[in-house]
């Protein structure tokens, strides 16, 4: 309970009943001299407040110093929040953080006549447009300072790392957080509305945009706000056998400049065949084969060698064929006599 302080001039007015009164409301423990004597009542009184001041006033200090620098550390975090780091994906992709936190990224819109190619986006939706990418950057620190950027997207308890992107192929990469598949993106060659990238989650399409890129920001951004779909996990077996039979697939293609799509492996737009790998081994289909029934084979070597045999630019013969019924050895390209001594190879073994 706290009592008024009188001054000394303020007890100096006050009748010696109005100082008796006071000496109890305020619990004066100071023994009164003369109790006939006014100065005595005084005396006693302001003795009594000045050794409470004394006792009370540091801790009242340091409590008010304590509640003044919460105070000031609040309106400094206020004004100036956490620094933003923008890490540069490519020329046209950059993304946003706050601490590990994915809260927006810089887009360009490649298509013509556009006088505004700069976007921001937010969850692969735009927010924003400008003529070039440090307006953008402007725009989300300006709207990340006052709170209204985080109104497009919910802010996560607590912040996870963003996925990994490992790239299987061109035209196939996996988002990984740890050991963990969390999502898969591709290119779709059929033409839907010029969006040839789309994210997968259990081989459900989940979301399409123009590049691979902006997949990938999409994909972090609903993994660290726990909105992204739940990837199915595989048996730790067959997701490695399944990534090293792509692997070896995929090097050995390199090697003839083919190009692995979903439905097979192709050379300058045209079909050859596919190769793969099931629990009796090895095999291979060539396009031109009618029949259509996987050809066994050792080695993911043997499987796209076995294709390369066939020349797209004869429309299926063999280079055999090309070369026995139609061409002299010395009018054969390097390429082509190359793969006439591969096959040779093949024929012997």
């Amino acid at each position: 309970m706290t009592h008024i302080i009188y001054s000394h001039q303020q007890l100096q007015l006050k009748s010696i009943a109005r100082l008796k009164q006071i000496y109890s409301e305020i619990g004066c423990t100071v023994e009164v001299s003369d109790k006939r004597c006014k100065d005595s009542w005084i005396s006693a009184i302001a003795n009594y407040q000045a050794s409470k001041i004394q006792k009370i006033a540091p801790d009242e200090q340091a409590a008010a110093q304590a509640e003044l620098n919460n105070y000031i550390a609040a309106q400094a975090q206020a004004i100036a929040p956490e620094p933003l780091t923008t890490v540069e994906i490519n020329f046209y992709h950059h993304e946003v953080y706050c601490g590990k936190e994915l809260i927006a990224y810089i887009a360009y819109d490649h298509d013509e006549f556009v006088t505004q190619p700069w976007l921001v986006m937010v969850n692969g939706k735009e927010e924003f447009r400008a003529t070039t990418p440090n307006r953008c950057q402007r725009f989300i620190e300006w709207h990340y300072k006052d709170g209204t950027l985080r109104e497009t997207f919910p802010a996560p308890l607590e912040v996870a790392e963003a996925p990994t992107i490992l790239e299987i192929s061109f035209y196939d990469q996996e988002a990984f957080v740890g050991d963990y598949l969390v999502a898969s993106i591709s290119y779709d060659h059929g033409n839907y509305q010029n969006l040839y990238w789309r994210v997968l989650v259990n081989n459900v399409e989940i979301f399409r945009d123009l590049s691979a890129a902006r997949c990938h920001s999409y994909i972090k951004q609903q993994y660290q706000q726990g909105t992204l779909p739940v990837q199915e996990q595989l048996p730790e077996e067959v997701c490695t056998i399944s990534n090293e039979v792509v692997a070896q697939i995929f090097a050995e293609c390199e090697k003839y400049g083919f190009e692995i799509l979903d439905d097979g492996i192709y050379q300058n737009d045209i079909k050859l065949g596919e190769v793969g790998h099931t629990d009796t081994g090895w095999w291979f289909i060539r396009a031109t084969d009618e029949t259509q029934q996987p050809i066994p084979c050792d080695s993911a070597m043997e499987a796209v060698q076995s294709l390369s045999i066939v020349d797209v630019s004869t429309n299926g013969k063999s280079i055999f064929d090309e070369y026995f019924l139609e061409q002299p050895l010395e009018q054969l390209t390097g390429d082509k006599l190359q793969r006439l001594l591969e096959r040779a190879e093949l024929v012997t073994a």
